[in-house]
């Protein structure tokens, strides 16, 4: 599903990875480790196609990462708000994302699913601005998840969460086993819950 060879990325004259051979086909989660400033997160990003990579390739069910039929089916969670906006509500925010990628009613049917499975409903009318940092993480990774994505990339999606949401998350992603999740993260149990594991080394 998801296939990288000889990717690397630079900024300037540093090299924050380089080299990586990758498959992680449909129903694997890989963990990415390693130190600050190993590039867990750029790595991520140029999965998304939100960054360039500067050597290799990579592709998304044979299809360019970052072109547009890639990013359809990729869903992203890059940090506990990326992206969302701070006046909307939670539902609203939600919203947004599910009418980019769904007609009407399966937009409303995907948000109802992503606020159950969550626990969103509660807060759903509360403009994001003043949601604790855990509730916001909770709807960045609902927008991740809208559409039923083949590919799922999260970045230490469970930082903000506490041991209940941390549940709720992983519970989601048992409904969605066909998915190929890659997750950075520091956190014990997201490494226990994963099938393998890339390391990237800190390059000075």
């Amino acid at each position: 599903m998801l296939r990288l060879r000889g990717a690397g990325r630079r900024f300037g004259r540093r090299r924050i990875f380089s080299g990586i051979d990758l498959d992680v086909p449909s129903g694997m989660r890989l963990l990415v480790s390693g130190g600050n400033g190993s590039g867990k997160t750029t790595l991520l990003r140029c999965l998304s196609g939100t960054l360039a990579l500067t050597a290799g390739r990579a592709t998304v069910s044979g299809l360019q990462v970052g072109s547009v039929a890639a990013r359809r089916l990729v869903g992203v969670c890059l940090a506990a708000d990326h992206g969302l906006y701070n006046t909307l509500s939670a539902h609203d925010n939600l919203m947004l994302v599910a009418r980019l990628r769904l007609r009407r009613q399966g937009a409303a049917r995907a948000v109802a699913q992503v606020e159950r499975e969550l626990d969103i409903e509660g807060f759903a009318d509360v403009p994001v601005q003043h949601c604790s940092a855990g509730m916001r993480a909770r709807v960045t990774i609902g927008r991740a998840l809208i559409g039923e994505p083949a590919v799922l990339l999260l970045d230490e999606p469970s930082r903000s969460l506490d041991d209940q949401a941390r549940g709720l998350l992983w519970a989601a992603l048992d409904r969605r086993p066909e998915v190929a999740c890659v997750i950075a993260s520091h956190h014990d149990d997201d490494r226990l819950r994963c099938h393998g594991t890339l390391t990237l080394p800190v390059h000075r």
